[in-house]
């Protein structure tokens, strides 16, 4: 009688922690744009770029020109919030030099853009300052 018991409850226990997993799923399961393995998968669905240009217009402003893989549409430019001293800005002249692949996201209504290697998936977060 005991062990019937003892089944019955550990059935019990099995099918709430099945039900509460369940329940739970969605956080538990990588989303695109919520986790660092969810943007790394959609790397392959962003348009792939590479930079052209990058030049100091202003003390704290930087001309960024990106353009396309393959090169079917025009050049992408955009001013920027960029040192010449930043880290950012020594970063995108490595990709210059070294001509990287880069995946580009602007998010919709954003004065973000967000640029990362396709190959060391280094990432870079620009403020833009052309848009109005």
């Amino acid at each position: 009688m005991g062990s019937v018991v003892l089944v019955l409850l550990l059935a019990l226990m099995v099918a709430f922690l099945v039900s509460v997993i369940q329940r739970r799923r969605r956080t538990l399961v990588g989303q695109r744009g919520t986790s660092i393995g969810a943007d790394l998968g959609a790397l392959s669905d962003q348009p792939r770029v590479r930079v052209a240009d990058l030049t100091t217009i202003g003390p704290d402003s930087a001309r960024l020109v990106l353009t396309p893989e393959p090169a079917t549409a025009e050049d992408r430019v955009f001013v920027v919030s960029l040192k010449e001293g930043d880290s950012g800005y020594q970063l995108l002249q490595e990709w210059q030099r070294a001509g990287s692949s880069l995946a580009i996201v602007i998010p919709p209504g954003s004065r973000l853009v967000r640029l990362r290697s396709i190959d060391s998936l280094q990432p870079l977060t620009l403020r833009r300052l052309d848009v109005d």
